[in-house]
């Protein structure tokens, strides 16, 4: 009878620590997702001085939408080397690398797993900007699986990057029940991703 007393309360934190552990939908135990949207923000933020760059340039930002919009800066604004194409390309784990062979001038959605601007759609009446006028630039994007498991950071045009998680989204009620990713563009739950696409 003792011994059955000791062992109860062991298995229910044993059971109880196990399950705090256990990876989450989607995560790799292997994988820091973590590190990743941190190498993420950082990437973001070598995108916002590409596209402050961009403006010193040609007086605006790129008007392709979606990856051109993001790709644009190679052309000028940000050397096109190995590190600042990863530094355009999101470190998730199903993220694609840049493609070697890169049309600069008819990129497509998988050419970055980053999702610029629509232009088309949103043109921006002002850059930089903030407060009132702060709007989404870029964001890496969840709808393919491509980068953070319901994760996603925002780049906005005062240089500000906001980490957005589907789980507080769904807990806040910002975003419907079942929601289960959070795409950019028009199918979109949130007005800011609307204004991008890939």
């Amino acid at each position: 009878m003792p011994a059955r007393r000791v062992l109860v309360p062991l298995a229910v934190v044993g059971l109880a620590l196990a399950l705090w552990f256990w990876p989450r939908r989607g995560d790799d135990p292997r994988h820091d997702f973590g590190s990743d949207v941190r190498e993420c923000t950082q990437n973001l933020r070598t995108i916002y001085a590409g596209l402050v760059k961009h403006h010193e340039l040609h007086g605006g930002v790129p008007q392709g939408s979606g990856a051109a919009f993001v790709l644009e800066l190679l052309r000028d604004a940000i050397p096109d080397d190995p590190e600042h194409r990863r530094a355009l390309t999101c470190p998730g784990p199903g993220a694609q690398p840049m493609p070697a062979e890169l049309d600069l001038a008819n990129p497509t959605p998988g050419s970055t797993a980053y999702a610029g601007r629509d232009m088309a759609r949103f043109p921006l009446a002002k850059f930089p900007s903030g407060g009132d006028e702060l709007e989404p630039l870029v964001a890496c994007d969840d709808s393919q699986g491509w980068n953070h498991d319901g994760v996603v950071n925002v780049l906005y045009s005062d240089g500000s990057v906001v980490t957005l998680s589907l789980e507080r989204l769904l807990e806040q009620g910002r975003v419907p029940p079942g929601t289960t990713a959070l795409p950019v563009g028009p199918a979109s739950p949130l007005d800011d991703l609307r204004k991008l696409s890939d």
